[in-house]
């Protein structure tokens, strides 16, 4: 089917959900309210106006009224909000056989070409004197009836064209498209909340966006172990690609830089070999006492890492998977490593699909030649370094970096 485009008649979008409808009607419900605020935020973060939205009698939709102009900007910031499974462009009318066949009529006009072979799929909730198969025989005889010049021939395998008429309850909807979202996924909602441990690596990045695809708000700790100022503005430059998914008003990121602890780590120990181990064991006792600090105003109840087993960052694997038996040594939350099954490909893909924009850059002035990792000397290592006034002088200096 080729695809159409957005019809001077069209004032809606129809939205359609995935996972929600999985749940419970309780949980549904909930889901669905927090849904309708995300897509309300996002819209009125990008500045796109619309009159008002509802919900379909059944619940099955989402709708959302714009003006036909605002209708394109609209459709592009409704595809990135997680939690929705597809879109249409679409204008209303009641559920009056004769208006349906006008309106059909109408958009007929503007998709129609001679010789084309076209169908008509119909979906009907509530209780109608006709069935769906009687609409699409009737308005299919009005087509062919009304366009008899154009030679139109109907099918319903492999069609060229496609008009769609959805019947809920009073009302129906009329379109040519049905437009899948970005993402899917879940709506994100303020309970479940993840801190991101980010040290520059696009994999803690990519992360933290797979666990919003899930439903998470993210608050990012970025640990800075570079000298290279440039390097910054690369950083923030990424979390202003990925805010674009931020369902919020205000988003920021907390800085801390750990340089100054791990110059005194590589003066202390004889062999550097332990020093990756060691900058991700004072990584965590960091955040397991920031979160502290913030748990009782935001509820956190979660750590991601950018751990993926691939050899995509400038630590091997073999360090990454054993690290991950340090996670618990300071929190007591669950840390979520969820690109740890994905291949080079595909964190690529994904990284290319989240924004083309987002750029790599060398975060670490301190990674040694050779590594090596015994998690029992690993321990004993770090508690003889004695690390706690600097973590207590860092948190102190921690510094808030405003994306909007």
């Amino acid at each position: 089917m080729e695809n159409s485009y957005i019809l001077k008649q069209y004032n809606l979008i129809l939205i359609r959900y995935g996972e929600i409808w999985l749940k419970s009607q309780k949980v549904k419900i909930r889901m669905l309210k927090i849904l309708i605020n995300n897509i309300r935020k996002m819209l009125k973060k990008r500045n796109i106006p619309f009159h008002k939205y509802q919900l379909s009698k059944d619940s099955s939709r989402v709708l959302f009224f714009f003006k036909n102009e605002d209708i394109p900007r609209a459709l592009e910031v409704i595809k990135n909000v997680f939690g929705i499974y597809s879109a249409s462009p679409a204008l209303r009318t009641s559920n009056r056989l004769e208006n349906i066949c006008e309106r059909a009529i109408e958009v007929g006009r503007y998709i129609l070409k001679k010789g084309d072979k076209f169908a008509i799929r119909v979906k009907r909730s509530g209780k109608h004197d006709y069935t769906s198969m009687d609409v699409a025989k009737i308005v299919g005889k009005t087509i062919l009836d009304t366009f008899s010049n154009l030679e139109l021939k109907v099918n319903l395998t492999s069609p060229k064209k496609v008009i769609f008429v959805e019947i809920r309850d009073d009302f129906s909807y009329i379109f040519t498209d049905i437009i899948k979202s970005n993402w899917g996924g879940l709506p994100i909602e303020n309970q479940k909340k993840v801190v991101v441990m980010d040290i520059g690596r696009l994999n803690d990045l990519i992360s933290s966006f797979l666990l919003m695809k899930r439903g998470c708000v993210i608050y990012p700790v970025l640990f800075e172990i570079t000298h290279n100022k440039k390097a910054f503005n690369i950083w923030k430059s990424n979390w202003k690609e990925l805010a674009q998914y931020v369902p919020l008003f205000k988003f920021s990121l907390k800085k801390i830089n750990i340089v100054n602890i791990i110059q005194f780590v590589e003066r202390k120990i004889q062999s550097k070999k332990y020093l990756c181990g060691i900058c991700k064991l004072i990584r965590l006792e960091i955040l397991s006492k920031l979160i502290e600090t913030l748990s009782s105003n935001t509820n956190i109840r979660a750590i991601t890492d950018g751990v993926s087993l691939n050899n995509s960052t400038l630590c091997p694997d073999y360090v990454d998977f054993n690290s991950i038996a340090l996670n618990y040594l300071f929190s007591i939350y669950p840390i979520f490593t969820p690109i740890i099954g994905l291949d080079l490909n595909e964190i690529d893909d994904l990284h290319k699909k989240i924004s083309p924009n987002l750029k790599e850059f060398d975060y670490c002035d301190f990674k040694p030649k050779n590594q090596e990792f015994d998690l029992k000397r690993l321990k004993e290592l770090y508690q003889s370094l004695e690390l706690n006034d600097l973590i207590q002088q860092n948190l102190q200096n921690i510094e808030h970096i405003k994306i909007f």
